[in-house]
């Protein structure tokens, strides 16, 4: 009885995926707002689709603190420690309100179809840093949104050339073997679908014909390099404050252009249940191969996701 009463649910749940209208909240950091450069014109290039996307953001957020700041809330309602902007796909611009806030609020004051979370990324290969705080956001969460379905987001490896590596003693693989364990075990003990953005940027860095390699010698002012082969890093040339001397700053974590259209395409298909190709937004000056690669990657990985259930 227990074992029908869960499909039972989980059916409730993926009903959800039919419906043309959807108001999503993002309860992370800055590897979910990421997801905000793209996906409201990705959603608004499909007819019959809106999106209404809130973002609860802090930067490097863990599951840790979202569920301590959950309990400081409580305890003090003007404690807003979020950045609160809300995406609505079906107005221009997409960017609509921006505040600072807290997810008790958002909670207990709307209404949401889905909601997601997700580890920070300086934790998401340590399976033991999800408990018990995944439990404990869930429990608040269904609290006061009954009808919302809870999903989690697989985030992703950083590229090669990340210093932290070195001080983990871990690889670039090895990084994004732990995160896929520990996200695949919270999905699983919690009953949660998951968005596999780990494995699309995986599937990316197996598949695409030119491989990263950061520029050697390094590049002097203002030469620029090119961040194909891998949709995670950029770059930007600072200025050093006491010596006024250029360099080069490298961000191996985060994802770049490419990238966020990956990810905006893998959670299109996710959350509307449709296939990647019919997204019809395309982001300007990025070329045809690019793009049929970065929209294969994100539906392959949701149709490997699918085989494994």
């Amino acid at each position: 009885m227990r074992f029908l009463l869960t499909l039972f649910c989980l059916s409730l749940a993926f009903c959800t995926l039919e419906a043309k209208e959807l108001k999503v909240l993002m309860i992370g950091n800055s590897f979910s707002t990421s997801v905000t450069k793209f996906l409201p014109q990705v959603v608004n290039s499909v007819p019959g689709h809106t999106l209404q996307l809130t973002s609860a953001y802090i930067g490097g957020c863990q599951l840790e603190r979202h569920y301590n700041n959950l309990l400081k809330s409580e305890k003090d309602p003007q404690f807003h420690p979020y950045e609160i902007t809300t995406f609505d796909s079906a107005k221009t611009p997409h960017k609509q309100t921006h505040r600072k806030g807290s997810i008790n609020e958002l909670l207990k004051n709307n209404q949401y179809d889905i909601i997601t979370l997700q580890q920070g990324s300086i934790k998401s290969f340590l399976t033991e840093s999800y408990e018990p705080y995944t439990t404990e956001l869930i429990k608040y969460i269904r609290k006061y949104q009954k009808n919302a379905e809870i999903v989690i987001q697989q985030t992703w490896a950083y590229r090669y050339d990340s210093a932290r590596f070195a001080k983990w003693s871990l690889t670039q693989d090895q990084m994004y073997e732990q995160l896929n364990q520990a996200y695949k075990k919270a999905a699983a003990a919690h009953h949660l679908r998951m968005i596999p953005m780990g494995d699309a940027v995986q599937l990316y860095r197996q598949l695409t014909p030119q491989k990263y390699q950061r520029p050697q010698p390094p590049l002097i002012y203002p030469q620029r390099d090119s961040n194909a082969g891998d949709p995670v890093g950029k770059s930007a040339w600072r200025t050093n404050k006491k010596t006024g001397e250029r360099y080069k700053n490298y961000d191996c974590h985060h994802l770049n252009r490419n990238g966020e259209y990956m990810q905006a395409l893998l959670w299109f298909a996710f959350l509307y249940n449709e296939p990647v190709s019919k997204a019809a937004y395309r982001p300007v000056k990025m070329e045809d191969q690019e793009i049929q690669l970065l929209k294969k990657c994100a539906q392959t990985a949701l149709d490997n996701l699918s085989k494994m259930r």
